[in-house]
């Protein structure tokens, strides 16, 4: 009779296996409170001699160890489909749990996972390096919305570019060009910013002999709906988050499965599988599949909308030139148009600048061609990941 004893002063400690030969003549182990002797079929019998003593097994506790094994085996590994259900502590060498092995290209040892949602406080963490996944992802069906342009209610701009020239509007020769600029964002009403003083010189002549005044503009066109200038983020993907230990193996139990220290609060079994091996079917003894990524995010977004140029619109502005700072002395006016270049009218020479107006009289909106609210990039996913766990086990006594 051959029995196999294991020694394990403490949980996780290194476990030491061996071959004792069971018979009255031979001491090769110490029993222990942690000692577990097998006969040759890996079913457990009694231990020979009381804790603490070396033993040889007396002839009648071999033949007996002998007999129960013969029985235990035939009706524990054939009546009971191989062994203790997963959870089962009772052929476990040490404090731990029976749990069947991976196979069909899967690890031989399951981790400790937890899965949840990520607003779902998780567990305690374990000691050891966490690994982090995503299951279970279901990105949204990308929806952009539907971009269109406006035309503004109001829908000029008075002009703010005004400049006296030393030259009359026909004259061919080179001007000295002094600005009577309106502020930028003016709206038309009487401003004295820029004047120009009555006969002020530039280079030995006077510097007003004319005014020019840029045409008004069409406001373009306003997209809609009012996107971020960066686009629209798409909403982030339904996801489970997984934290993952490895678990530590303590010993094999039944002569086919493996012992795992128990599973802690909150987690639960899975084998975990990389690469070419998240394609496996699952083992039927773990059969809970999940599938996911160690990166899984959205990175599409939508377009922003924007529009073109505006097509087939004018306006028309009045525009007043005064000699004194308060818009009461006019000195010259003229209507311009959008559709037109610089307008030119002009002036008494080396007369004052000192105040102007403009003044909106027509407006014709145009149209617009929208873009935008289109879905840009993919869902960025990587290191593929399968998870096939054990359904949820009780804890051994």
């Amino acid at each position: 009779m051959r029995a196999i004893w294991i020694l394990a002063p403490c949980l996780g400690m290194l476990i030491a296996f061996g071959l004792a030969a069971c018979d009255a003549d031979t001491f090769n182990g110490v029993i222990s409170a942690t000692t577990v002797c097998r006969n040759d079929a890996g079913v457990r019998v009694p231990c020979c001699g009381p804790p603490g003593e070396k033993y040889p097994c007396p002839p009648d506790a071999g033949d007996d160890a002998e007999v129960d094994g013969g029985d235990d085996m035939d009706n524990d590994a054939g009546e009971d489909d191989g062994g203790p259900e997963a959870g089962s502590s009772s052929a476990c060498p040490v404090h731990g749990q029976c749990v069947p092995q991976g196979g069909g290209g899967w690890d031989k040892y399951p981790s400790f996972v937890w899965m949840g949602k990520e607003t779902d406080p998780p567990p305690l963490p374990l000691d050891g390096m966490a690994w982090h996944a995503w299951v279970d992802v279901v990105f949204a069906e990308p929806a952009c919305p539907a971009c269109s342009c406006t035309a503004p209610a109001s829908g000029c701009v008075v002009p703010d570019a005004w400049s006296a020239e030393s030259t009359a509007c026909q004259d061919n020769s080179p001007p000295h060009v002094t600005p009577f600029d309106a502020p930028v964002g003016w709206d038309g009403t009487c401003t004295p910013v820029n004047p120009i003083p009555a006969g002020a010189m530039c280079e030995g002549v006077p510097c007003v002999r004319s005014l020019w005044v840029e045409p008004p503009l069409v406001a373009p066109c306003v997209p809609e709906p009012a996107l971020p200038p960066e686009g629209q983020a798409l909403p982030p993907p339904m996801r489970t988050k997984v934290i993952e230990y490895p678990s530590a193996d303590v010993g094999t139990c039944n002569g086919l499965n493996v012992c795992i220290l128990d599973i802690p609060p909150g987690y639960q079994l899975c084998l975990v599988g990389h690469g070419l091996q998240v394609d496996h079917p699952c083992p039927d003894a773990w059969p809970e599949r999940h599938t996911g990524w160690e990166v899984a995010e959205e990175k599409r977004f939508c377009s922003t909308c924007s529009c073109g140029p505006v097509q087939g619109g004018s306006c028309e502005a009045l525009v007043t030139a005064y000699s004194d700072g308060a818009c009461g002395k006019e000195l010259t006016s003229m209507t311009i148009t959008s559709t037109l270049m610089d307008a030119c009218v002009n002036v008494p020479l080396g007369a004052a600048l000192g105040s102007k107006t403009a003044e909106i009289v027509s407006y014709q909106a145009g149209t617009c061609t929208s873009s935008g609210g289109e879905v840009i990039g993919e869902p960025q996913t990587e290191w593929p990941v399968t998870y096939c766990c054990l359904p949820e086990i009780a804890p051994p006594p």
